[in-house]
């Protein structure tokens, strides 16, 4: 009876083991669920999502939002979280290289850099200025003289440029190679890497996190052998 006694005040004083909760860039969503439910083969952690546009989940955690990863789709904004009080010192890391794709899905021949080069109507495209994958579309159209060439229909984020695609709305599109492979999407072509600046997706602990050996599990769990093989068959390099 004292036994039982004892247990179940034990019970009453030590708290439930706390969700970590993870920022992540819209494009790695899918990829992140699928490592989340491997991990829940080894681990009882409770890992929640939210995803965005990178630049959206930038401004939520330089306010205060209650995350303790972020998974970024740059390396500036990862960077800039940890040199604030909002990081912690010397845990950035990279989880996975981003590329891009040009995607004429009704395409009625071969998608190739000509289909790019003469393709006549508005372009969806992530917004520059709040996507990493918006800024390197920018750049790999200039590198190409086409930046000028075109009108522009501009997703908050990655996610949303493939929707306008996807949904008709919007004939073409520069998207994620990751968002095409997940989805079984076909007539695109890959833009030389060449033509963008790297798209060095980064990640960062975040300072408020209350069980620092529970999300260094996680994060070490991200970038183990298994997982970045995983995370290159989805379309990064």
């Amino acid at each position: 009876m004292i036994r039982f006694v004892i247990f179940s005040l034990l019970l009453t004083i030590l708290p439930a083991q706390a969700s970590l909760k993870v920022a992540v860039a819209s494009n790695f969503k899918v990829t992140l669920s699928e490592i989340v439910a491997l991990y829940a083969l080894q681990s009882d952690q409770k890992i929640l999502i939210s995803s965005g546009s990178t630049g959206t989940l930038y401004n939520q955690i330089t306010h205060g939002a209650p995350f303790d990863l972020f998974l970024s789709a740059d390396s500036e904004r990862a960077k800039l979280i940890e040199q604030s009080k909002f990081g912690i010192n010397h845990s950035r890391f990279t989880y996975a290289q981003g590329t891009l794709a040009f995607w004429q899905p009704k395409a009625k021949q071969q998608v190739d850099k000509n289909s790019l080069l003469h393709f006549k109507g508005r372009v969806a495209i992530a917004n520059p200025k709040l996507a990493p994958y918006g800024l390197a579309a920018k750049q790999a159209l200039q590198s190409l003289k086409l930046w000028r060439k075109f009108s522009y229909i501009k997703g908050n984020n990655i996610a949303q440029a493939y929707q306008f695609i996807d949904t008709g709305n919007i004939a073409a599109g520069i998207v994620a190679h990751s968002l095409l492979l997940q989805n079984n999407k076909i007539n695109y072509y890959l833009l030389p890497t060449e033509s963008y600046q790297p798209v060095l997706q980064q990640g960062v602990m975040l300072s408020r996190n209350k069980n620092r050996e529970a999300l260094q599990k996680f994060v070490d769990f991200l970038q183990s052998d298994k997982i970045v093989q995983l995370i290159r068959r989805k379309g990064y390099l």
